[in-house]
């Protein structure tokens, strides 16, 4: 159950930093935390894996499969990203937080299915039960969303921002899929959160860059390295532990609660809450956690056994660290 604290203590520094953010910050600022974010995520865990690599057993160099997970782990966390700060562009924050998160145990589900995992009639009602109730909390917490003709997009761009915070969530399932088979091979999630970042603070670099996406920032360097520290660096890496050692399923079961969460948040904050949308935040809350928790209990076809390496043995696979 530890890892499961870790993903739900990142799930609420998250959401503290989405509501911190809310309304605050233009595109230049989302781009310039963005790069900030993981730029300094990167810098980071790479100065710490050096300090430490004295530290830790001979086994610790990345092989050639590892380094394929890396580049498709950083081609899922540039679409988890920076898909969903297009999407913001185009559709409510509300709303594209609830399409990401909600579709996350659905996603999950169908990409263990494809991988030849048995999934019961019930684990896609909770699914698509989790999905509907994402998107109900979405409009109890801002009925506007309902009057799409006050949106600030046209239909088809609103249409492209939704497909976008719905590829960002499948993203974001393929990153929990790929981090929990970092972790059945022993890779260290501080080597993970070194190498996932590079294609996402290269891309957030490029779109400053133009001014079409770039608005003048609001907030200072300062504010925005901090916010970034606390919101992004420190939970990033407390889920990139968790997910290494949970199933997808419930890692996106739980991550589910980021948009109610930061709803609660923003109440703390001083924003006025409404008795319908906090009523659908605990339901979904309530409902979230009883899904992580169903899919805990599942026995997970095909998942691997952890591999106990004579010493004699540890010199030929030095593409991993050890467990």
């Amino acid at each position: 159950m530890r890892a499961h604290a870790l993903i739900a203590f990142s799930v609420l520094m998250q959401a503290a930093a989405e509501a911190f953010l809310s309304g605050r910050i233009s595109s230049g600022d989302s781009l310039r935390f963005s790069l900030l974010a993981f730029l300094g995520c990167t810098l980071l865990f790479l100065t710490v894996n050096r300090v430490t690599k004295h530290r830790r057993p001979a086994r610790t160099t990345p092989g050639s499969e590892v380094w394929r997970l890396f580049a498709a782990l950083n081609a899922a966390s540039a679409v988890t990203f920076l898909g969903l700060y297009v999407a913001l562009v185009w559709v409510p924050a509300a709303f594209a937080a609830s399409l990401m998160a909600g579709i996350g145990p659905l996603a999950a589900s169908t990409l263990a299915r494809l991988s030849g995992e048995t999934r019961p009639a019930a684990c896609w009602a909770r699914s698509v039960g989790l999905f509907a109730a994402s998107l109900v909390t979405a409009a109890a917490v801002q009925p506007s969303l309902l009057d799409t003709s006050s949106w600030q997009s046209g239909p088809a761009a609103s249409a492209a921002g939704a497909a976008l915070a719905l590829l960002a969530g499948v993203g974001a399932t393929v990153l929990a899929r790929l981090s929990r088979r970092l972790g059945e091979r022993g890779t260290a999630p501080s080597v993970v959160m070194a190498h996932r970042f590079h294609l996402t603070y290269v891309l957030a670099a490029l779109a400053l860059t133009s001014d079409r996406l770039a608005e003048p920032p609001r907030l200072g360097w300062g504010v925005t390295a901090l916010v970034a520290f606390v919101g992004v660096v420190i939970p990033l890496y407390a889920l990139q532990i968790g997910a290494q050692r949970t199933a997808a399923t419930v890692t996106m079961a739980l991550l589910a609660t980021q948009p109610g969460l930061a709803y609660l948040v923003q109440g703390a904050l001083g924003f006025p809450l409404s008795v319908p949308g906090t009523v659908a935040v605990v339901l979904l809350l309530l409902v979230a956690s009883a899904v992580a928790r169903a899919e805990h209990r599942l026995p997970r076809d095909g998942a691997a056994a952890p591999v106990r390496h004579h010493p004699a043995m540890r010199s030929r696979d030095a593409g991993e660290t050890a467990h």
